[in-house]
């Protein structure tokens, strides 16, 4: 697979599964706390295209951290050669000198942190885009079995956490570094015995670290889990067909109860969180105290041998609090360290999915084929069981040795029982999935070795339940021609029969449909969904058609948009009523996944037991309904 240049988010042998309930997911969290320096290295790749923002942040911290010592010399300065000599001059001058690198210091710090910040945002922007770009490469299958609001969580929660990796993280452990370095040096230089006695108590500040940092990490891990598991809730409930299906069976308390439960997990979770580590850092402040008491002690009674002077106990003081500070903070830093890879491994799980369906290399204009379908042997096999990697999955098979030919403006129908496999054989030709063998052609070119772009320019499709976004009529129509004008859109659904009925909406074109297109009928949506695909104008229209729940009138004006739809196209169409096909060019009747036959209408109802029985059944059940109907 293609790397993602600069994030190294490219496949990975073996990743974890990116999908399949929250469960799975925290019990693999759960048995990887140790830390794992290969993500740790995979996640700092995300940082190399901004290498010059990170040496200009490393230099502004090394000015800011000598800056931030200088004042505890001028201190020491100020009481010793100072006040202590009665020179007024040197008191002005090195107060001057203190104010003014006070002020340098702080326009460091801000400058800090605009560049950590705009640093910490470019790879929070690159990480999104790049999860993006990777799921709109995976194949509807993928999709289907995952819930959109884990993947939803993935892309905005795991994402907007990698600031903190950032801005905390890893600047606070680079400054905090240069800020102890130069704190030892002055320390040093001006009386190496107090120095000494400043670091005795340093190993105190380390050892304890370790343990906190894998309950911490391990906490993470859930804490993004219960995230997930809450805006996958969101999206569902908050959803038309979610609120509408939760309303029917009046469940609205019981998913409160539900919502309430995660929600005070995740409460529990993150106060846990807050307080683990809370003895070790009272363990830290406890040396944090003792370092000061033993500097006073002893440097008291160097004064008192007169062997330094006082400023230098004065300014010692000042810079522990410069020593034990960043120690304490690079001690917390080792545990956000290894918190951060529960993060970064549930990013890159989903980067690790290897899409089902790679795109080919050969491109061909827009409609610029004739529309000639073949199919040579294909079979499908859908795989059913354990996530894991490690364990065996069945095996089904919902297609086997299909062999099919479409000639170009033909209409070919497909008809069987549920679960004969005529949904599957559809999603083949735009390639939304790939056959386990076999090949498909277009004009005798093979599907594989097109772009997925050149060979879905050529097929327009009229699903079944047509999807459409919040958005206006318009802007909707456009997803098939962008470029398309007013009269054009108004000729494509004048044509199916449905630009009366947008007029009459409050905005004509530009009234919004709703999510899903819930404010239109489901006449009005199939009618908008053909307006939709003659507007792309294909040479190749494939049609899972949705006419069996409609009534007889509005049925009657989507055939009449079908027949301008398919008229000189080459057309696959999945009949749900046999009524609508009865003048198809040829009818294939499909069951337990193999071709039973083919032939026209007249021919199958004599030779073709099974289609015989499909017509006769449903011409009994669609006669009952029409005297239903025509009842007064």
């Amino acid at each position: 697979m293609q790397e993602f240049r600069g994030l190294g988010l490219g496949a990975g042998s073996g990743g974890a599964p990116g999908g399949g309930g929250n469960r799975w997911r925290m019990r693999e969290l759960a048995q990887n706390e140790h830390f794992d320096w290969a993500i740790f290295r995979r996640a700092l790749r995300a940082f190399v295209p901004y290498w010059p923002y990170t040496i200009i942040v490393t230099v502004v911290i090394l000015a800011a951290s000598f800056g931030g010592v200088i004042p505890a010399w001028l201190t020491q300065r100020i009481i010793d050669e100072g006040i202590q000599k009665h020179r007024m001059s040197i008191i002005v001058e090195y107060t001057l000198t203190l104010i003014l690198i006070s002020i340098g210091t702080g326009l460091l710090g801000v400058l800090q942190t605009w560049l950590s910040n705009l640093i910490a945002q470019n790879v929070m922007a690159d990480y999104r885009i790049a999860l993006f770009r990777h799921l709109q490469r995976q194949t509807v299958g993928f999709f289907a079995s995952r819930q959109a609001g884990d993947l939803v969580s993935r892309v905005t929660n795991d994402v907007t956490a990698i600031q903190s990796v950032v801005t905390t993280t890893l600047v606070g452990f680079v400054s905090n570094l240069l800020n102890i370095a130069a704190t030892l040096f002055l320390m040093f230089s001006m009386d190496w015995r107090l120095a000494v006695l400043a670091v005795i108590v340093v190993p105190g500040f380390v050892i304890p670290t370790q343990r906190v940092g894998k309950s911490r990490q391990k906490l993470q891990g859930h804490i993004q889990n219960y995230l997930s598991k809450m805006t996958v809730q969101l999206s569902e409930s908050l959803g038309v067909s979610g609120a509408l299906l939760i309303r029917i069976f009046n469940r609205q308390g019981a998913e409160e109860k539900e919502f309430a439960e995660s929600n005070h997990t995740l409460r529990d979770l993150q106060v846990k969180q807050a307080l683990i580590g809370r003895w070790l850092f009272m363990w830290l402040n406890m040396f944090s105290s003792i370092g000061p008491a033993l500097l006073w002690m002893y440097g008291g009674w160097l004064v008192l041998q007169n062997e330094i002077g006082l400023g230098v106990i004065v300014a010692f003081t000042a810079l522990l609090s410069r020593l034990y500070g960043p120690l304490s903070q690079l001690a917390q830093l080792h545990v956000s360290i290894l918190s951060s890879v529960a993060l970064f491994r549930r990013i890159f799980s989903i980067m690790d999915e290897v899409p089902e369906v790679q795109d080919g290399k050969e491109s061909i204009p827009d409609n610029s084929v004739e529309g000639r379908l073949r199919l040579e042997k294909v079979s499908f096999s859908y795989r059913s069981g354990s996530e894991k990697p490690s364990e065996p999955q069945a095996i089904r098979w919902a297609l086997q040795d299909i062999e099919l030919t479409i000639e170009p403006g033909e209409t070919v129908a497909l008809v069987g029982p549920s679960g004969a496999g005529k949904t599957t054989l559809l999603n083949l030709i735009p390639r939304f999935s790939d056959p386990a063998s076999g090949h498909l052609y277009v004009d005798g070119m093979d599907t594989r070795s097109l772009t997925l772009h050149a060979l879905r320019a050529q097929m327009g499709l009229v699903p079944q339940d047509p999807f459409f976004f919040h958005d206006t009529v318009a802007s909707n129509l456009r997803l098939a021609k962008e470029s398309a004008t007013a009269e054009e859109m108004e000729a494509a659904c004048r044509a199916a029969q449905i630009h009366d009925t947008i007029n009459s909406l409050p905005e004509g074109y530009d009234t919004i449909v709703g999510e899903r297109g819930y404010r239109l009928s489901g006449g009005e949506r199939q009618r908008l969904a053909i307006a939709r695909v003659l507007l792309q104008g294909p040479k190749i229209v494939l049609l899972d058609e949705a006419t069996s729940a409609l009534d007889t009138v509005i049925e009657r004006k989507i055939q009449d948009a079908l027949a301008v739809l398919l008229e000189g196209r080459t057309a696959l169409v999945i009949a749900h009523r046999l009524s609508t096909i009865l003048k198809a060019d040829k009818i294939v009747v499909m069951a337990n996944g193999r071709i039973a036959a083919i032939g026209t209408h007249a021919e199958l109802v004599q030779r073709d037991p099974l289609y015989k029985e499909l017509y006769e059944t449903q011409f009994h059940i669609e006669g009952e309904m029409q005297q239903v109907e025509e009842k007064p």
